[in-house]
């Protein structure tokens, strides 16, 4: 078995296309929106969150279906490709939140799949870009921030902590940066508008690396 069909093995930038066209191939069949970058911020959800949640419950979250995967795909061959890029993506996000990092340029560190929408705009034919920006460019990171809050908010029962605790401002805090990422941009604080959206989303991994530990100190949350 070649490297790259190992199940453990992160993803290759082939990996990630074939990946992306997968979820292309799920959006079609959805009622809802589904990109790779909202999977992405969706699977950190999962990786940084209070307990462990089995596929057969995130799954019908994820995409608004409780038919199951195959439901989604004509070719059970392709059913299975996204499974198990699915699955190594995941064990590629919980082995970098476990690794011991002092910086985001740090290779083992997360690095999160959020497309560059203006990198994309730049080498695309000019009739083709204006295609695009006329059908409307989410700003940058938004749908990976709105796909990690689908998990927090739909499974907020978990992320609630006892009336009494002192913690509830640490985890709002962690989570400040995924919402500010996720909020339409004329609704944000013109303190909020003065910090790059880059700089958002470091804050916002280092809030899931954060957040990973706190629940481990507490003996909740899923391990890598």
């Amino acid at each position: 078995m070649s490297a790259s069909k190992s199940p453990n093995a992160p993803l290759s930038d082939a990996d990630i296309d074939a990946l992306a066209d997968l979820v292309d191939l799920i959006d079609e069949r959805t009622d809802v929106p589904v990109s790779l970058e909202g999977l992405d911020g969706f699977l950190l959800a999962l990786a940084c969150s209070p307990r462990a949640i089995p596929p057969e419950e995130f799954f019908p979250v994820l995409f608004e279906r409780d038919d199951g995967i195959d439901a989604l795909f004509d070719d059970p061959a392709d059913a299975a490709r996204f499974l198990a890029l699915f699955e190594r993506r995941r064990k590629e996000i919980a082995r970098a939140l476990a690794a011991p990092i002092e910086n985001l340029a740090d290779p083992k560190a997360l690095s999160p799949l959020i497309m560059d929408w203006q990198g994309l705009l730049a080498d695309l034919p000019p009739a083709d870009a204006k295609r695009l920006r006329d059908a409307g460019i989410p700003p940058y990171a938004q749908l990976w921030a709105a796909g990690f809050l689908i998990a927090v908010e739909h499974w907020e029962a978990d992320w609630t902590l006892p009336a009494d605790s002192k913690d509830e401002a640490f985890v709002d805090e962690m989570l400040d940066p995924f919402y500010v990422l996720a909020v339409p941009l004329d609704e944000l604080s013109p303190e909020e508008r003065e910090i790059r959206r880059e700089d958002q989303v470091a804050l916002a991994i280092w809030g899931a690396y954060e957040l990973r530990e706190f629940w481990l100190d507490r003996g909740q949350g899923p391990r890598a």
